[in-house]
C-alpha cells in the first residue's frame, strides 16, 4: 500500500450542490484517509437543488415556517442510505402521512385512496361497475407484476444476487407500458384512472411520455422494490422536521470552500499534467485534480463543450430532461373539487383520455405532509406542480423549476455505461439521473463517486434498494489507484437477493423494528376477482400511495 504522507492534497471540485453533490462533498471532506481541499461550487443562489426550504409567512404575518417545494418525504425500507446520511449528520424525521387521489375533468370524476369513506368521496361511484373493475384489476396486476419482477430477477441473477444472464432475454423486456396492458386485456379505465396517473405522478413526466415508452420491466421491478405491488406491510414515511435545508445546512457547515451564484461554464481537462481547469461565468480559472460533476447529464456536457470525449456525448447525451414548475400557494381550486377527496398527493387533469395529456399536475397537500406546518396559522398549503391553470395571484408565495430526467430504453442503456466514462478522464458523474431519479439515488450516487476517489463511508452503501443489480460502483481514477491504492467500492451481497429473504426481511421489520405500519387484514384475500369487500378494495386503492422526489 503506498503510503499517505509524502502525497500533496488533492484539489478536487464538486459542481453542483443537490444531494448528489453534497454527499460527494461531505464524504471527501470528512471521511477521506488522505489530504484533500474539497470546493463546492453552485450556480444558484441557494444549496440544495430539489433540498428546498421555503420560508412561508403564517397567515397574521407573525412567524414563518419552512416548506419544502422539491424533496418531501423518505422511508426506511426504500431510502435506506439517505437514513443512515441524516443519522449521521444528527438531523431528527417526523411522521408524514401519505395518500393518493385522481380528479379528473374538472372533478366530473374523482377518488381518493386514503379509506373507505374518501375512496367514494364521489358516492355516485359506489354504483359505479368500472370502478369495482378498476379495483379487481388493481390487484391482478399487483399479482401478475410481482411474478413478472420474480422472473426477471431469477433469470438475472442466482441466489446469492450474483449476475448469471442478462434479462434482455426476459420476454418482457422490451415491452413498454402501453403494450403490455393491450395484450393482458386490461381496461381503459384501470390504466386512464389508475395506472397512468400513478406513473406519471412519479416520474413527474406527462402521461403521453410515460405511457408510450415506458418500459414495463423498469416499472415493475420499481413498483415491487418500493412495496407498491402488496396491499399489507406498508411503509412508514417521515419528513425532515423543519424541512430538508436542516441537513443542507448540516452539510455546508462541515465544508470550508462553498460557492453560491458561481456559475461554471467550462470544464478544460490535461491528462499530460493531470489537471482539471474550471473557468466561471466571470471568465476566473482556478485548476484541481479532479472533477465532479454532480449536475444533470445535458448539463455536464455543455460545460465540457468541446473537450467532452465521443462516450462521454454518446452516453451523457441519450438521457433527456423534462423541466417542471412549481407553485408554492393556498388556492384550493387546485385540489379536488371534494373536500373528501383532498388526498396528501392530488393529480389533477381537466381531459377524459389520460394519456393524450401534454402535462402532469400534482398538488401535494403540504400540511398533511409536513406536520410542522400548523394549518391554523398557514392555512391550507399548496405545491402543485405545472398547474391546470394559474393559481389565483394573492394566494401565490413563490414559484420554482425542478428538472427530471425522461425514462425511456435510451435511459436505461446509458445508465448502464454509464461506468465506462466515469473516471477516465479526472471526471466523475453523479446524479439521481444514473438510477431512478429520486433523492435516495442522488445521495447514492455522490456517496459512490467520493469512495471511487478514495473515501470511506461510515455506513454501508446499498446499492439498488438492497436489490439486485447489474450495476457496479464506479472505478476509481488512476491517480487514486497509483497514489493510494483506492480500490473499487464493494458493496454488500444484495439483502433481497430472493423473494424468500424480502418476505423475511419485511416480516422482521414489522415484527421488530416498527419500521412499517401494522399489518391490515384482508379479509377474503387477494385472489377475489368479483365481489370484494371493503376492506380489500380500500387496501388495494391505497397502495397507489407512492413515492416523493
Amino acid at each position: 500500500m503506498p503510503t499517505n504522507q509524502t502525497k500533496p492534497t488533492k484539489r478536487i471540485a464538486v459542481i453542483g450542490s443537490g444531494v448528489s453533490g453534497l454527499s460527494a462533498a461531505w464524504l471527501l471532506s470528512q471521511h477521506t484517509p488522505f489530504e484533500t481541499r474539497v470546493s463546492l461550487f453552485e450556480s444558484g443562489d441557494y444549496f440544495g437543488g430539489h433540498s428546498h426550504t421555503v420560508d412561508l409567512h403564517s397567515l397574521d404575518k407573525s412567524e414563518t415556517v419552512g416548506v419544502d417545494t422539491g424533496f418531501i418525504v423518505c422511508n426506511p425500507i426504500t431510502y435506506p442510505n439517505l437514513l443512515a446520511f441524516l443519522e449521521c449528520l444528527n438531523v431528527p424525521l417526523q411522521p408524514s402521512d401519505m395518500s393518493f387521489a385522481v380528479s379528473r375533468n374538472g372533478g366530473a370524476f374523482e377518488w381518493n385512496g386514503n379509506n373507505t369513506n374518501t375512496l367514494f368521496a364521489q358516492r355516485e361511484n359506489i354504483f359505479n361497475p368500472d370502478m369495482w373493475k378498476m379495483v379487481s384489476q388493481v390487484l391482478r396486476f399487483n399479482e401478475q407484476a410481482d411474478k413478472i419482477a420474480r422472473e426477471a430477477d431469477d433469470l438475472e441473477f442466482d441466489r446469492n444476487g450474483n449476475v448469471r444472464e442478462d434479462a434482455k432475454a426476459h420476454p418482457y423486456a422490451k415491452m413498454t407500458l402501453s403494450e403490455f396492458f393491450e395484450q393482458f386485456g386490461y381496461s381503459k379505465f384501470f390504466y386512464q384512472n389508475y395506472i397512468v396517473p400513478m406513473t406519471a405522478a412519479i416520474w413527474s413526466t406527462p402521461a403521453n411520455m410515460t405511457f408510450d415508452k415506458f418500459p414495463l420491466l423498469t416499472l415493475v421491478r420499481f413498483m415491487r422494490n418500493h412495496i407498491l405491488l402488496q396491499v399489507d406491510n406498508r411503509p412508514k414515511w417521515m419528513t425532515v422536521d423543519g424541512g430538508s435545508r436542516k441537513y443542507v445546512e448540516k452539510v455546508i457547515s462541515q465544508l470550508t470552500d462553498t460557492r453560491l451564484n458561481t456559475r461554471i461554464t467550462r470544464v478544460k481537462r490535461s491528462l499530460a499534467d493531470g489537471t482539471v481547469t474550471l473557468t466561471d461565468a466571470n471568465g476566473k480559472t482556478e485548476v484541481f485534480d479532479h472533477v465532479i460533476f454532480a449536475t444533470h447529464s445535458d448539463q455536464a456536457l455543455a460545460i465540457l463543450g468541446d473537450d467532452a470525449t465521443e462516450d462521454e456525448r454518446a452516453i451523457l447525451g441519450s438521457i433527456k430532461f423534462l423541466n417542471n414548475r412549481a407553485i408554492l400557494h393556498r388556492d384550493e381550486k387546485l385540489m379536488p373539487k371534494r373536500k373528501l377527496a383532498w388526498a396528501s398527493w392530488s393529480y389533477l387533469t381537466e381531459i377524459s383520455n389520460e394519456t393524450d395529456s401534454q402535462t402532469m399536475c400534482l398538488t401535494y397537500w403540504m400540511d398533511n405532509l409536513q406536520p410542522h406546518i400548523d394549518p391554523r396559522k398557514f392555512g391550507n398549503v399548496f405545491v402543485t406542480m405545472n398547474p391546470l391553470f394559474e393559481p389565483e395571484a394573492s394566494k401565490v408565495v413563490a414559484e420554482y423549476e425542478y428538472t427530471h430526467p425522461l425514462y425511456s430504453p435510451e435511459t436505461i442503456a446509458a445508465q448502464d455505461s454509464l461506468n465506462t466514462i466515469q473516471n477516465n478522464n479526472l471526471t466523475t458523474f453523479a446524479g439521481a439521473w444514473t438510477n431512478y431519479g429520486f433523492h435516495e439515488d442522488g445521495l447514492t450516487s455522490g456517496l459512490l463517486a467520493a469512495t471511487s476517489l478514495g473515501a470511506v463511508c461510515p455506513f454501508e452503501i446499498s446499492l439498488n434498494g438492497g436489490y439486485p443489480t447489474r450495476r457496479v460502483p464506479p472505478p476509481p481514477p488512476a491517480w487514486a489507484v497509483k497514489e493510494f491504492g483506492v480500490k473499487q467500492y464493494v458493496p454488500a451481497k444484495p439483502r433481497f437477493a430472493t423473494d424468500e429473504a424480502r418476505q423475511a426481511f419485511l416480516k422482521n421489520v414489522l415484527e421488530n423494528h416498527s419500521i412499517v405500519g401494522k399489518k391490515k387484514q384482508v379479509g377474503g384475500g387477494l385472489g377475489m376477482t368479483t365481489v370484494m369487500s371493503a376492506a380489500v378494495l380500500v387496501v388495494a386503492i391505497a397502495s397507489a400511495v407512492f413515492y416523493f422526489k
